[in-house]
Protein backbone atom coordinates (compact mmCIF):
# COMPACT_ATOMS: atom_id res chain seq x y z
CA UNK A 1 0.00 0.00 0.00
CA UNK A 2 0.91 3.58 -0.52
CA UNK A 3 0.89 6.22 2.35
CA UNK A 4 1.51 9.41 2.93
CA UNK A 5 2.21 10.37 6.62
CA UNK A 6 2.50 14.05 7.31
CA UNK A 7 4.08 15.25 10.25
CA UNK A 8 7.54 13.22 11.69
CA UNK A 9 7.00 13.58 15.40
CA UNK A 10 7.89 10.73 17.69
CA UNK A 11 4.58 9.18 16.92
CA UNK A 12 4.50 10.00 13.00
CA UNK A 13 7.93 8.99 12.66
CA UNK A 14 7.27 5.57 14.40
CA UNK A 15 4.41 5.02 12.23
CA UNK A 16 6.35 5.42 9.07
CA UNK A 17 9.29 3.33 9.75
CA UNK A 18 7.52 0.77 10.36
CA UNK A 19 5.09 0.81 8.27
CA UNK A 20 8.59 0.79 5.71
CA UNK A 21 9.82 -2.01 7.40
CA UNK A 22 6.76 -3.96 6.42
CA UNK A 23 7.33 -2.92 2.85
CA UNK A 24 4.66 -0.75 2.26
CA UNK A 25 5.67 2.08 -0.07
CA UNK A 26 5.50 5.52 2.59
CA UNK A 27 6.16 9.39 2.24
CA UNK A 28 6.91 11.13 5.48
CA UNK A 29 6.09 14.64 5.26
CA UNK A 30 7.64 17.58 7.93
CA UNK A 31 8.40 21.14 7.81
CA UNK A 32 11.44 20.60 9.94
CA UNK A 33 13.71 20.11 7.85
CA UNK A 34 15.97 18.33 10.42
CA UNK A 35 13.56 15.35 11.04
CA UNK A 36 13.40 14.78 7.28
CA UNK A 37 17.10 14.25 7.25
CA UNK A 38 17.06 11.89 10.05
CA UNK A 39 14.59 9.82 8.77
CA UNK A 40 15.70 9.80 5.19
CA UNK A 41 17.20 6.37 5.84
CA UNK A 42 14.41 4.67 7.50
CA UNK A 43 11.29 5.89 5.56
CA UNK A 44 10.69 4.97 2.34
CA UNK A 45 10.79 8.88 1.59
CA UNK A 46 10.87 11.84 3.07
CA UNK A 47 9.93 15.42 1.84
CA UNK A 48 10.62 18.57 3.91
CA UNK A 49 7.41 20.77 3.00
CA UNK A 50 4.53 22.71 5.06
CA UNK A 51 1.61 20.94 4.15
CA UNK A 52 -0.71 23.95 5.89
CA UNK A 53 0.03 25.24 2.55
CA UNK A 54 -2.37 24.61 -0.27
CA UNK A 55 0.55 25.30 -3.01
CA UNK A 56 2.96 23.27 -1.18
CA UNK A 57 0.62 20.06 -0.20
CA UNK A 58 -0.50 20.06 -3.77
CA UNK A 59 2.93 18.70 -4.57
CA UNK A 60 2.54 15.87 -3.15
CA UNK A 61 1.02 12.95 -4.52
CA UNK A 62 -2.34 12.62 -3.04
CA UNK A 63 -4.10 10.72 -5.96
CA UNK A 64 -1.58 7.68 -5.70
CA UNK A 65 -1.85 7.46 -2.10
CA UNK A 66 -4.43 4.46 -0.20
CA UNK A 67 -4.22 6.10 2.78
CA UNK A 68 -3.06 9.46 4.22
CA UNK A 69 -2.40 10.48 7.47
CA UNK A 70 -2.07 13.61 9.51
CA UNK A 71 -0.38 12.66 12.44
CA UNK A 72 0.10 15.97 14.17
CA UNK A 73 -0.95 16.23 17.57
CA UNK A 74 0.22 18.98 19.31
CA UNK A 75 -0.17 21.76 16.91
CA UNK A 76 -4.17 22.05 16.65
CA UNK A 77 -4.67 24.73 14.17
CA UNK A 78 -1.49 23.28 11.47
CA UNK A 79 -3.71 19.35 11.78
CA UNK A 80 -6.71 21.13 11.35
CA UNK A 81 -5.97 23.46 8.43
CA UNK A 82 -4.28 20.13 6.51
CA UNK A 83 -7.07 17.74 7.15
CA UNK A 84 -9.09 20.69 5.65
CA UNK A 85 -7.15 21.13 2.35
CA UNK A 86 -6.83 17.84 2.44
CA UNK A 87 -10.67 16.97 2.17
CA UNK A 88 -10.38 20.01 0.00
CA UNK A 89 -8.04 17.90 -2.51
CA UNK A 90 -10.18 14.80 -2.02
CA UNK A 91 -7.38 12.96 -0.93
CA UNK A 92 -8.38 9.45 0.02
CA UNK A 93 -8.84 7.42 3.62
CA UNK A 94 -8.08 10.35 5.82
CA UNK A 95 -6.93 9.51 8.85
CA UNK A 96 -6.25 12.12 11.91
CA UNK A 97 -4.49 12.05 15.12
CA UNK A 98 -6.64 14.09 17.62
CA UNK A 99 -5.65 14.76 21.59
CA UNK A 100 -8.96 15.90 22.90
CA UNK A 101 -12.62 16.03 22.73
CA UNK A 102 -12.85 19.25 20.65
CA UNK A 103 -10.73 17.84 18.51
CA UNK A 104 -12.49 14.91 17.60
CA UNK A 105 -15.54 17.22 16.72
CA UNK A 106 -13.79 19.45 14.51
CA UNK A 107 -11.84 17.18 12.71
CA UNK A 108 -15.59 14.99 12.62
CA UNK A 109 -17.12 18.37 11.17
CA UNK A 110 -14.71 18.23 7.83
CA UNK A 111 -15.79 15.44 7.44
CA UNK A 112 -12.70 13.01 8.61
CA UNK A 113 -14.42 10.23 10.33
CA UNK A 114 -11.46 8.12 11.63
CA UNK A 115 -9.46 9.75 14.22
CA UNK A 116 -6.83 8.28 16.64
CA UNK A 117 -5.32 8.77 19.88
CA UNK A 118 -2.04 6.76 20.47
CA UNK A 119 -1.34 7.91 23.77
CA UNK A 120 -4.81 7.15 24.61
CA UNK A 121 -5.10 4.01 23.05
CA UNK A 122 -1.87 2.75 24.32
CA UNK A 123 -2.48 3.98 27.92
CA UNK A 124 -5.16 1.52 28.00
CA UNK A 125 -3.66 -1.19 26.57
CA UNK A 126 -1.11 -0.76 29.20
CA UNK A 127 -3.47 -0.16 32.21
CA UNK A 128 -4.93 -3.68 31.31
CA UNK A 129 -1.56 -5.29 31.31
CA UNK A 130 -0.20 -3.74 34.98
CA UNK A 131 -3.77 -5.07 36.31
CA UNK A 132 -3.02 -8.29 35.48
CA UNK A 133 0.37 -9.43 37.21
CA UNK A 134 2.26 -11.87 35.39
CA UNK A 135 0.56 -11.32 31.77
CA UNK A 136 3.74 -10.45 29.30
CA UNK A 137 1.14 -8.09 26.79
CA UNK A 138 -2.23 -7.82 26.32
CA UNK A 139 -4.34 -7.38 23.25
CA UNK A 140 -8.59 -6.11 23.90
CA UNK A 141 -11.07 -7.62 21.41
CA UNK A 142 -13.54 -6.18 23.27
CA UNK A 143 -14.37 -4.63 26.57
CA UNK A 144 -14.37 -8.53 27.88
CA UNK A 145 -13.03 -10.57 25.49
CA UNK A 146 -8.70 -10.47 25.79
CA UNK A 147 -6.01 -12.43 24.16
CA UNK A 148 -3.33 -12.63 26.64
CA UNK A 149 0.56 -13.63 26.44
CA UNK A 150 1.40 -15.59 29.50
CA UNK A 151 4.99 -17.05 30.49
CA UNK A 152 4.71 -20.94 30.47
CA UNK A 153 3.87 -22.03 33.87
CA UNK A 154 7.15 -24.08 35.71
CA UNK A 155 5.24 -27.07 36.38
CA UNK A 156 4.88 -27.60 32.83
CA UNK A 157 8.45 -26.88 31.38
CA UNK A 158 9.90 -30.21 29.63
CA UNK A 159 6.41 -31.76 29.12
CA UNK A 160 4.27 -32.79 26.09
CA UNK A 161 1.33 -30.11 26.35
CA UNK A 162 -2.17 -31.03 27.24
CA UNK A 163 -4.18 -28.18 26.24
CA UNK A 164 -7.90 -29.77 27.03
CA UNK A 165 -6.62 -30.16 30.65
CA UNK A 166 -4.80 -27.31 31.09
CA UNK A 167 -8.06 -24.97 30.20
CA UNK A 168 -10.96 -27.34 31.14
CA UNK A 169 -11.22 -25.65 34.91
CA UNK A 170 -11.42 -22.09 32.98
CA UNK A 171 -13.42 -20.71 30.08
CA UNK A 172 -10.24 -19.98 28.06
CA UNK A 173 -8.54 -20.90 25.06
CA UNK A 174 -5.63 -21.29 24.45
CA UNK A 175 -4.91 -20.19 20.57
CA UNK A 176 -1.33 -20.55 20.11
CA UNK A 177 2.47 -20.56 21.39
CA UNK A 178 5.92 -18.17 21.10
CA UNK A 179 9.03 -19.90 20.66
CA UNK A 180 11.88 -17.81 20.71
CA UNK A 181 15.12 -19.08 19.87
CA UNK A 182 18.79 -18.09 21.52
CA UNK A 183 18.86 -15.33 18.52
CA UNK A 184 15.14 -13.73 19.37
CA UNK A 185 14.69 -13.98 22.70
CA UNK A 186 11.42 -12.55 24.21
CA UNK A 187 11.38 -8.63 25.13
CA UNK A 188 14.12 -7.52 22.65
CA UNK A 189 11.58 -6.71 19.85
CA UNK A 190 12.46 -9.72 17.76
CA UNK A 191 9.70 -11.46 16.41
CA UNK A 192 9.17 -15.30 17.26
CA UNK A 193 8.05 -18.13 15.95
CA UNK A 194 4.02 -19.52 16.36
CA UNK A 195 2.82 -22.36 16.75
CA UNK A 196 -0.52 -23.57 17.02
CA UNK A 197 -2.39 -26.09 18.84
CA UNK A 198 -3.00 -29.36 16.33
CA UNK A 199 -0.14 -28.78 14.54
CA UNK A 200 2.76 -28.88 16.39
CA UNK A 201 5.48 -30.94 15.88
CA UNK A 202 5.76 -34.39 17.26
CA UNK A 203 6.56 -34.97 20.28
CA UNK A 204 6.78 -31.32 20.98
CA UNK A 205 7.91 -30.13 24.48
CA UNK A 206 7.25 -27.08 25.94
CA UNK A 207 10.19 -24.81 27.68
CA UNK A 208 10.44 -22.37 29.55
CA UNK A 209 11.28 -19.54 27.55
CA UNK A 210 7.74 -20.17 25.65
CA UNK A 211 4.81 -18.04 25.75
CA UNK A 212 0.97 -19.16 26.15
CA UNK A 213 -1.22 -16.87 23.83
CA UNK A 214 -4.40 -17.22 25.86
CA UNK A 215 -7.93 -15.71 24.68
CA UNK A 216 -10.87 -15.19 27.14
CA UNK A 217 -12.63 -13.07 29.34
CA UNK A 218 -10.38 -11.08 31.47
CA UNK A 219 -11.88 -12.60 34.60
CA UNK A 220 -11.28 -16.36 33.43
CA UNK A 221 -7.82 -15.45 32.01
CA UNK A 222 -7.10 -13.82 35.67
CA UNK A 223 -8.38 -16.97 37.39
CA UNK A 224 -6.14 -19.34 34.49
CA UNK A 225 -3.22 -17.95 35.79
CA UNK A 226 -3.98 -18.12 39.48
CA UNK A 227 -4.68 -21.63 38.62
CA UNK A 228 -1.44 -22.26 37.82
Amino acid sequence: MNFVIIGLGNFGASLAKTLSSMGHEVIGVDRDMSKVEFYKDRISQTICLDASDIHAIRSLPLNDADMVVVAIGHDFGSSVMIAALLRKMKAKNIIARETSSIHITVMNSLGIETTINPEFESALIYAEKLSMDGVKDIYPLSREIKIAEIPVFPFLEGQLPDFKKLTEKNNVEIIAIKRYTSQSQAGNGESAKVLFPGKLPEKFILQSSDTLVVMGNKDDVTDFMKGR
